[in-house]
């Protein structure tokens, strides 16, 4: 397992397009979901434990002509829609959060906010694109710098839950949203597609190894995902259990990342 690079658990492919500042109404691009624009490839295949990503939006607002690209001021008021959404999701959760309640604590109309995005679902898979971006930057450092891959395992899942709490409003609203639509799940989902590819790709790589010979990789890295996600969510973004447990960010990381080595990094018994 050394001598490759690898991405750590649950983490974005760094050449995956960030969501861009969408196009205003009347130049004929809606605001959507689009792959990676033709002729580039995905960065970190190789020795990267997988993880969620969102493709790129097209277009830009605020753009100054033909050539489209966004304009400083174009990208400053996104941001503070962005910024604004978060504080309201985290205050008001997100299926009570309105547009015009964004608008107001970012210092927009709402007529603006419309020039970037069609509904606040938009701007909240705007805001999971951000989060695993950030999660992919925290993540993939361990794997770069030499550790061994356990190691490297327990900082990257250290990274993704930092991560997590400091952007905990918008993920509670990603996971009210995909329960609720359906749409939104649909590009949820797709986002986990990525991590779940990713994430069988590192559980092969350790099988070409001698580990955990015979688990399914792809059920594995399902499993390992989900596990993730919602222990963060219930810890996190709910409070925790409604249980008598010690609990601290500490042993809660050594928690995940022990259950995540013990599922991967294993071998067989030597036969008696």
């Amino acid at each position: 397992m050394t001598g490759e690079c690898h991405d750590g658990p649950l983490v974005v492919s760094a050449a995956m397009k960030k969501h861009t500042v969408a196009r205003p109404r009347g130049n004929g691009a809606r605001p959507g979901p689009a792959g990676p624009a033709s002729g580039t490839s995905k960065t970190g295949d190789a020795g990267t434990a997988g993880t969620p990503g969102m493709t790129g939006r097209t277009g830009a607002a605020g753009t100054t002509g033909g050539a489209g690209k966004p304009t400083r001021k174009g990208r400053e008021t996104d941001e503070a829609f962005r910024a604004a959404a978060r504080k309201v999701f985290a205050r008001d959760g997100y299926l009570n959060a309105r547009i015009s309640d964004i608008a107001a604590e970012a210092g927009k109309s709402v007529a603006s906010f419309y020039n970037y995005y069609e509904t606040k679902a938009d701007l909240l898979i705007a805001l999971a694109e951000d989060f695993h971006t950030e999660a992919t930057e925290m993540a993939v450092l361990p794997y770069r710098s030499g550790l061994a891959p356990p190691d490297a395992l327990r900082e990257a899942v250290a990274g993704f839950w930092r991560t997590y709490a400091k952007r905990r409003g918008e993920l509670i609203g990603v996971f009210q949203a995909a329960m609720l639509d359906a749409e939104f799940l649909d590009r949820w989902l797709d986002i986990r597609a990525e991590a779940i590819i990713r994430i069988a790709g590192e559980i092969r790589r350790a099988q070409a190894a001698g580990f955990c010979p015979g688990i399914d990789p792809v059920l594995t890295a399902s499993a390992l995902s989900a596990m993730l996600e919602h222990f963060c969510y219930i810890w996190l973004g709910q409070g925790g259990e409604r249980v008598d447990a010690q609990f601290d960010d500490e042993r809660a990381i050594d928690t995940l990342a022990t259950i995540w080595v013990k599922s991967v990094y294993w071998r067989p018994a030597a036969p008696a």
